[in-house]
């Protein structure tokens, strides 16, 4: 005989289900802690004011970038070379052309994620 009594979950379940699925997916497909969000934020802030830090293009270059004097982020993300060990040591080490800016812990996670996703995104 066959067991009749099993019933699909109510419509709710189901989309409990399904979001708890895609939250699982989204945190699967960050790399590492921090926030891309919070990362975006800080360096358009903190960075933005020379390099260009986000897509697409803005319509005018930050001032320094018209002098060539800091490198396009957004591209140099691309650059195989460029991994999340390289930035979090970059981002540790003082540099004679740039403001010596300290990130906390949390600030430098931020901001690797930001950059890292750059790496994604095409250009």
């Amino acid at each position: 005989m066959v067991d009749t009594s099993w019933r699909l979950p109510s419509p709710a379940v189901g989309a409990i289900i399904a979001s708890l699925i895609v939250a699982a997916v989204a945190h699967a497909a960050s790399d590492g802690p921090g926030s891309i969000g919070f990362g975006r934020q800080l360096v358009e802030e903190v960075c933005g004011e020379c390099h260009r830090v986000s897509q697409p293009p803005t319509a005018k270059p930050p001032p320094m970038q018209e002098d060539l004097a800091a490198p396009d982020l957004v591209e140099r993300m691309h650059d195989s070379g460029i991994t999340e060990m390289a930035l979090r040591s970059y981002l540790r080490t003082s540099h004679p052309v740039m403001p010596n800016i300290r990130l906390s812990t949390e600030e430098t996670d931020d901001v690797v994620a930001y950059l890292m996703s750059l790496k994604r995104d095409p250009r």
